[in-house]
């Protein structure tokens, strides 16, 4: 009883703001797309910019082993950032198939 009580409750009467998202229709989608939407992008803008200030650092280097090494980590830590954020990307997309949600 007590379920069936919790899943008939829309998300204006949880959270109050909701019903900007669309009052009585809202749903969890309409809240939760914006914020995975936006964290994927930035995390990618993060990533790319990383990659970009590495090899600027790598070129700048002028031979110092410390600095080339620097670059180089940095540039790992970009690439795998990047794939990171596709790959979550990938698994909320599969995910929001499973589960009915409708991503992006």
């Amino acid at each position: 009883m007590l379920v069936k009580q919790v899943l008939a409750l829309n998300l204006d009467t949880i959270y109050k703001p909701a019903e900007a998202l669309g009052g009585q229709d809202a749903k969890l989608d309409t809240l939760v797309n914006p914020i995975i939407y936006n964290v994927l992008i930035i995390s990618g803008i993060v990533a790319f910019i990383t990659i970009i200030i590495s090899g600027f650092t790598y070129i700048t280097a002028a031979g110092d082993k410390g600095k080339t090494t620097q670059a180089q980590h940095m540039l790992n830590y970009g690439i795998i950032g990047l794939v990171l954020v596709v790959a979550a990307f990938m698994i909320t997309r599969l995910l929001g198939s499973i589960l009915g949600f409708k991503f992006f």
